[in-house]
């Protein structure tokens, strides 16, 4: 593969990328802090205080973390739902190999990218078991693209 294939299969894994986050961003509104709890929230909480304004400014930050762990959630799903779709596409339907490697590889960043939002709310067994599918569906998808290229070498 040439520099200007490797390159350009790196930029439009890059733009891929943006355009996947941005219209996810379209799609499902990122929790803002601001809407949970002000400045003045923050700014009246002393380490080790009981007092009223501690009490809210736990209150507001535990609902904008509940918020976040939703948004990020769904973010997760869809990121692992979409960027296998494409992966397991890229692999097998586009012959140029600069574009299949830049869908492949901005797909998998999107995934990297929707998983780490959500890795710190999953248990363990659950980080284990994505992982694990994860590696499956990747082995496989090298398979399915040899197996490809073998039917190509014999015709």
């Amino acid at each position: 593969m040439k520099i200007k294939e490797v390159l350009l299969g790196i930029i439009i894994g890059v733009v891929l990328l943006m355009f996947l986050v941005f219209g996810t961003k379209l799609i499902y509104e990122v929790p803002d802090y601001g809407k949970y709890c002000s400045s003045e929230d923050v700014s009246q909480v002393k380490i080790n205080d009981s007092s009223p304004s501690q009490n809210s400014y736990e209150e507001c930050y535990r609902e904008y973390d509940d918020a976040r762990g939703h948004y990020s959630a769904r973010l997760f799903v869809l990121s692992l739902i979409l960027g296998i779709l494409l992966i397991v596409g890229a692999a097998m339907f586009i012959e140029t190999s600069s574009v299949s490697g830049g869908i492949m590889f901005g797909s998998i960043m999107f995934v990297i990218y929707g998983t780490s939002g959500y890795w710190e709310y999953m248990d363990d067994w659950v980080r284990f078991g994505i992982s694990g599918i994860a590696l499956a569906v990747l082995i496989y998808v090298g398979y399915l693209m040899k197996r490809k290229e073998k039917r190509k070498t014999r015709q």
